[in-house]
C-alpha cells in the first residue's frame, strides 16, 4: 500500500513510536531527497554531506523521530526578522527562502521542538519542508516512504482528533464501569 501524500494543512505526518526501530531510514531518505545527487553511492564516494530534516533521537528509552511540526502559529516565523521563514497560506507549511536568511539563528532558539538547525557547512537554515517539490509530484514525503515498519504515516488531523476523542470516551466508560462494580 502506497503511503498517502500530504495535500493540505489538514494533514500531518504522525509517528507510531511502538513501531519505530531507530533504523534512521527516515533520516536517510530525507537527506537523499534533499541532496543534489539522489544517489547514495555517488554521495558516499564523493563524500558529499547528507543533511536530513528529520532526526531520530533517544529519549526516555525510546527512539523518537523529530521534525518541524509546521505549527499554525509558528514561533520561528514570528521571530524571523528577514522574512526568510514564512507560512504558505495555501498548504499551511512553514517554509524558508534561503536568500533572505541573515543567519541570526533566532528561529533555532524559538522552535519548541528543536527542529530548526543551522548547517555551518553551507551556512544555511535546515528544516523540514514536507518534501516541497516531491509531494506535488504525487509522492509521499521521503521520511514516510523510507520507513520500513510504517511507523510514519500521513494522517488527517480531523481523524486523529476523532480517534483521540473516542479513546478518551472509552477510558471514561471504563472508569465509570469500574466504579459501578464497587
Amino acid at each position: 500500500m502506497k503511503p498517502k501524500q500530504i495535500k493540505s494543512e489538514g494533514e500531518a505526518i504522525v509517528v507510531d513510536l511502538g513501531k519505530c526501530l531507530a533504523c534512521k531510514g527516515c533520516e536517510i531518505e530525507c537527506a537523499l531527497a534533499h541532496s543534489e545527487s539522489k544517489d547514495i553511492a555517488e554521495i558516499l564516494i564523493a563524500q558529499l554531506p547528507l543533511i536530513p530534516r528529520v532526526k531520530v533521537i533517544a529519549a526516555a528509552g525510546r527512539a523518537v523521530p523529530l521534525q518541524c511540526q509546521h505549527c499554525e502559529d509558528a514561533p520561528c516565523v514570528e521571530v524571523c526578522p528577514s522574512g526568510a521563514l514564512y507560512k504558505d497560506q495555501e498548504t499551511g507549511r512553514t517554509l524558508t527562502v534561503a536568500e533572505k536568511c541573515i543567519g541570526c539563528k533566532s528561529c533555532i532558539f524559538a522552535c519548541p521542538f528543536g527542529a530548526v538547525e543551522w548547517d555551518s557547512g553551507s551556512d544555511r537554515l535546515i528544516k523540514c519542508d514536507l518534501c516541497e517539490g516531491i509531494i506535488e509530484e504525487g509522492e509521499p514525503p521521503a521520511c514516510v516512504k523510507g520507513c520500513p515498519t510504517n511507523a510514519r504515516a500521513v494522517r488527517k488531523i480531523k481523524d486523529l482528533a476523532s480517534e483521540r476523542r473516542k479513546k478518551a470516551a472509552e477510558r471514561t466508560v471504563r472508569v465509570f464501569d469500574d466504579k459501578q462494580d464497587d
